[in-house]
C-alpha cells in the first residue's frame, strides 16, 4: 500500500495560489517588455532607414547638379571646334560666383582647370578614369595640381561616338562631409557614403583615415555590389559590432549607410527587462505579505471547522459555526444539516437501492425483449427468403403451364392459383416491412381509388353493426407509397377500429392535404389519412405502448400485437410518420402521414401474363442455389428459345468465367447463396474482369440494387418480367455473338 503524502498547510497553499497568480503576471510583464523592445527596435530600424535614404538622396542631388553642369559644358561649340581657350573662357563664366570648378582632360593629360588662375597642361596619373559614354564619377587620392583628394563627375564631349575629351566638375570630399553633417543622426551612429566601387567617400568619423578605403564587411560589399539594400549585422571600420542599414544606390551607384552599435539596442532590452523584474519583485513582496495576513485570518476558522468535522465523525451533530468567515460558516451549517439528516439518509439509501434493483431487472427485461425482436427480424428475413424461393418455383411452374394451356375453362384455376401466389408474396412483403428487411416499391397512389378497390373486402370484414364512412378530398394529389403495403396498413387500422367497437359504431376514413408542423416533417406538405372510430378508446398508459411489437389489449388468439407496429414501420419507411390520439369513452383516431407524389397515380397492372413478341435467343449464365427454382426457371427460359448455363454457386460461375468456358450475353444471379462468394461479390468481380457482361439480380430478401447491377427482380417474379429484364440487360451490354 502506497504511503500518502503529508497534507499541505493553508499558508503553503496560499503561497502556491500567490505564485499561480504571480507567474502569469510576470510572464505578461515579460511579454509586454519584449513587445516594447520589438516596437522600439522597429522604430530604430525605421529611423536608420529614413536617415540613410535621406543622406543617399542628398548625395545624389550633389552629383546630379555637377552632372548637369558637365553635360552643358560638354556640348559647347568651342569644344567641338577644339578651341580650348574659348572653352576655358566659357567654363569660367559658367562657374563664376560658385565654389565649383571645371576641368578638361583626355586619357593622359589635363588641359583646363578653372580652380587655377591660369590653366596649364599637366599629365594625368596612369589608370585615371576616362568616360566614353554616359557619365562617371572618379576619385583620386592625390590630384595632379592640388595634390589633395578629389572627386570629379566626368562626361564625354557631346556629338561624337569616339570622344577625345572628358569634361569634369571636381569637388573635394569635404563637400560630402558637409552633406553628412547637414543630416541628424542618433548618438553613437556611424554614417558613411560609398561610391559605386564600395569605397568610402564620406564618413562622420575619421574621414581622413578611411577616405578611399573599401567597406570592410564582405556581406555589406556583396549587398552594395548587386545594388541591393537592407539591414546587415556588420563590424564597422572602427571594429564596432553594429546593425547597419544600406540605402538603395542612386543612378550613379553611390549609396549611404547608417550603422547603430548593437550595444545601444542591448541597453534598451536590458532597461526594459530590469523594469519588468522590478515590478515583478514588488508584486511578489506585496503578495507574500497579503498571503501571510490571510493565513492568520483563515487558520482559526479552519480549526473550528476541523472540530465540527470531528463531531460529525463521532456521529454527533455539530453546532453551527459563527467564525465570521462566510465560506467556513456555510460548511459548518452543511455539517450541522448533514448530522441531522444522517439517519434519514440511511432510509433513503435503502429505498434507492431497492429502486436500482428494480430498474436493473426492468433493463434486463427490456434487453431480452430487444434481442427477441432482433431474432424475430432475422428469422422473418430468412423465412421470407426461403418462402419466396418456394413461391418462385410455384409461380414459374404455373406460368409455364398457363402459357402452354389453351385459353378456356382450365385457365381460370391457373389464374386463381397465380393470384394466390401474388397475395402470398404481398404477405411476405408485409412481414419484411415490419422487420425493415426490404425496400418498399413506392409509386404514386390515388387514395380514393385504393379505397374503392378495397371497399368490398373492408365492408365484409366490418360486419353489419359497424358503418364505414369515407371523406376524401376530391382534389387530393396522389401519395408516394407502396400500394400493397398501404392497402395492408389501411386494413390493419380498419380492423383495429372494428375490434374497438364490439357493440357497433362508425369507422371514418378521411384523406386530405395537410402541412405538418412538428418533427422531421415540419413545414412539409403531406397526404394525411385519418382512421377514426367511436369505440371505447384507450387510457394514457395503453396509448404509450400501442406501437410496441406484440403489445395488445385483445384476448388471447384475437390479436398478435403487430398491426400498429407494421403501420408505423411502413409509414416511416415511406418517408412519413404515424400519429395516434385517443380518449377513453370517445374513440381513437390514427393518422398516417405520407409524402406527396410528383406525378399522377399509376394504373394497376393486370396480374395475368401478357402476350410477348418473340425475342432473339440469349445465352444466359444463371446462378441459383435453390433446387426448386433451378428446376423450373431454366426450363421456362429454354421454352422461350434461350440457352441457359446453370451454376449452383457464385464460386462455380466465377471458375467457369475464368476458364472462359462460358460465352454469355447476360449474368442472372441470386444474392444469398452458399460458398465463399455471394451474388453481389460475383457482380463486383464481373465488373472488373468481364466488364461487357451485364448483370441481373433476383432476390427474395431485399431490393436494394448492388453496384454494377442493371436491375433487381423481386421474388416471386413473373416470367414476362424476367424475359423483359434479360432482354433489356443484353441490349445494355455487348451485342450477342452468333
Amino acid at each position: 500500500m502506497l504511503a500518502s503524502r503529508p497534507a499541505a498547510s493553508i499558508r503553503s497553499r496560499l503561497v502556491l495560489l500567490l505564485l499561480a497568480l504571480w507567474l502569469p503576471a510576470v510572464i505578461g510583464l515579460g511579454l509586454q517588455a519584449r513587445a516594447a523592445y520589438l516596437r522600439e527596435e522597429e522604430a530604430t530600424r525605421d529611423e536608420l532607414r529614413q536617415q540613410a535614404s535621406a543622406l543617399s538622396f542628398a548625395v545624389q542631388a550633389e552629383l546630379d547638379r555637377r552632372l548637369t553642369l558637365a553635360r552643358a559644358l560638354a556640348a559647347l561649340p568651342a569644344l567641338k571646334a577644339r578651341d580650348l581657350r574659348a572653352f576655358e573662357r566659357d567654363a569660367r563664366l559658367a562657374v563664376q560666383g560658385t565654389t565649383d570648378s571645371v576641368m578638361l582632360v583626355d586619357r593622359t593629360q589635363q588641359f583646363v582647370y578653372t580652380a587655377l588662375a591660369q590653366s596649364t597642361v599637366v599629365p594625368r596619373r596612369a589608370g585615371s578614369l576616362f568616360v566614353e559614354r554616359d557619365m562617371g564619377v572618379s576619385f583620386v587620392a592625390k590630384g595632379p595640381v592640388s595634390g589633395n583628394p578629389s572627386i570629379a563627375v566626368l562626361v564625354p564631349e557631346a556629338g561624337t561616338p569616339s570622344p577625345q575629351f572628358n569634361v569634369g566638375v571636381p569637388f573635394p570630399p569635404s563637400r560630402v562631409q558637409e552633406v553628412i553633417a547637414q543630416q541628424s543622426y542618433r548618438e553613437g551612429s556611424t554614417v558613411s557614403v560609398l561610391d559605386a566601387e564600395q569605397r568610402v567617400m564620406g564618413r562622420n568619423r575619421d574621414i581622413g583615415r578611411w577616405l578611399g578605403m573599401q567597406a570592410s564587411h564582405p556581406g555589406l560589399r556583396a549587398l552594395a555590389a548587386r545594388r541591393g539594400s537592407g539591414f546587415v549585422q556588420t563590424m564597422t571600420l572602427d571594429g564596432v559590432a553594429s546593425l547597419t542599414y544600406l540605402a538603395p544606390p542612386g543612378r550613379h551607384g553611390w549609396t549611404a549607410l547608417v550603422a547603430l552599435p548593437e550595444a545601444q539596442l542591448r541597453q534598451t532590452a536590458q532597461r526594459l527587462a530590469l523594469r519588468a523584474i522590478a515590478v515583478s519583485a514588488v508584486l511578489l513582496a506585496l503578495g507574500l505579505g497579503l498571503a501571510a495576513l490571510a493565513a492568520r485570518r483563515i487558520s482559526r476558522p479552519v480549526q473550528a471547522l476541523k472540530d465540527a468535522a470531528g463531531e460529525l465523525l463521532a456521529q454527533r451533530v455539530p453546532e453551527p459555526l459563527h467564525t465570521g468567515l462566510a465560506e467556513v460558516d456555510q460548511v459548518g451549517s452543511v455539517l450541522h444539516g448533514a448530522g441531522v439528516r444522517a439517519r434519514e439518509a440511511e432510509h433513503v439509501l435503502e429505498a434507492r437501492v431497492a429502486q436500482a434493483v428494480a430498474e436493473a431487472r426492468q433493463a434486463e427485461a427490456n434487453l431480452f425483449e430487444a434481442r427477441k425482436h432482433e431474432a424475430i427480424g432475422r428469422l422473418t428475413g430468412g423465412i421470407a427468403h426461403d418462402f419466396n424461393n418456394l413461391l418462385q418455383t410455384i409461380s414459374t411452374g404455373l406460368q409455364v403451364v398457363y402459357r402452354a394451356v389453351p385459353e378456356g375453362r382450365h385457365t381460370r384455376p391457373l389464374e386463381a392459383a397465380m393470384a394466390a401466389c401474388g397475395k402470398a408474396a404481398d404477405q411476405v412483403r408485409q412481414m419484411l416491412a415490419f422487420g425493415r428487411a426490404q425496400q418498399l416499391r413506392a409509386q404514386p397512389v390515388d387514395i380514393a381509388d385504393l379505397l374503392l378497390r378495397t371497399r368490398e373486402l373492408t365492408g365484409k370484414s366490418l360486419g353489419e353493426r359497424v358503418e364505414l364512412v369515407a371523406d376524401i378530398d376530391p382534389a387530393l394529389p396522389a401519395a408516394l407509397a407502396d400500394p400493397t403495403q398501404l392497402e395492408l396498413a389501411l386494413l390493419n387500422l380498419v380492423f383495429n377500429a372494428r375490434d374497438a367497437m364490439p357493440t357497433g359504431g362508425t369507422v371514418t376514413i378521411r384523406a386530405s392535404l395537410a402541412q405538418e408542423d412538428v418533427g422531421e416533417q415540419a413545414g412539409v406538405a403531406l397526404v394525411r389519412i385519418d382512421v377514426q372510430d367511436t369505440g371505447h378508446g384507450m387510457d394514457a398508459e395503453t396509448l404509450a405502448r400501442v406501437f410496441e411489437p406484440y403489445f395488445t389489449t385483445k384476448p388471447v388468439g384475437a390479436g398478435s400485437g403487430l398491426g400498429l407496429p407494421q403501420v408505423q414501420a411502413f409509414a416511416r419507411q415511406s418517408g412519413g410518420d404515424v400519429r395516434i390520439a385517443s380518449t377513453p369513452g370517445a374513440g381513437t383516431c390514427v393518422t398516417m402521414l405520407l409524402p406527396l407524389a410528383r406525378g399522377p397515380a399509376a394504373a394497376e397492372r393486370p396480374e395475368a401474363p401478357r402476350e410477348r413478341q418473340p425475342a432473339r435467343p440469349l445465352r444466359i449464365l444463371m446462378v441459383e442455389d435453390d433446387v426448386l427454382v433451378a428446376s423450373v426457371v431454366p426450363a421456362a427460359l429454354e421454352h422461350e428459345g434461350h440457352q441457359v448455363t446453370l451454376c449452383r454457386t457464385a464460386d462455380e460461375a466465377r471458375a467457369l468465367l475464368e476458364r472462359q468456358d462460358c460465352a454469355a450475353d447476360v449474368l442472372f444471379t441470386d444474392i444469398v447463396m452458399p460458398g465463399a462468394m455471394t451474388g453481389v461479390e460475383l457482380v463486383e468481380w464481373c465488373r472488373t474482369h468481364c466488364p461487357d457482361l451485364p448483370a441481373l439480380v433476383a432476390t427474395g430478401y431485399t431490393s436494394r440494387p448492388p453496384a454494377g447491377v442493371w436491375k433487381v427482380l423481386r421474388k416471386p417474379y413473373a416470367v414476362e418480367d424476367l424475359l423483359d429484364a434479360l432482354e433489356a440487360c443484353a441490349a445494355a451490354g455487348r451485342p450477342s455473338q452468333p
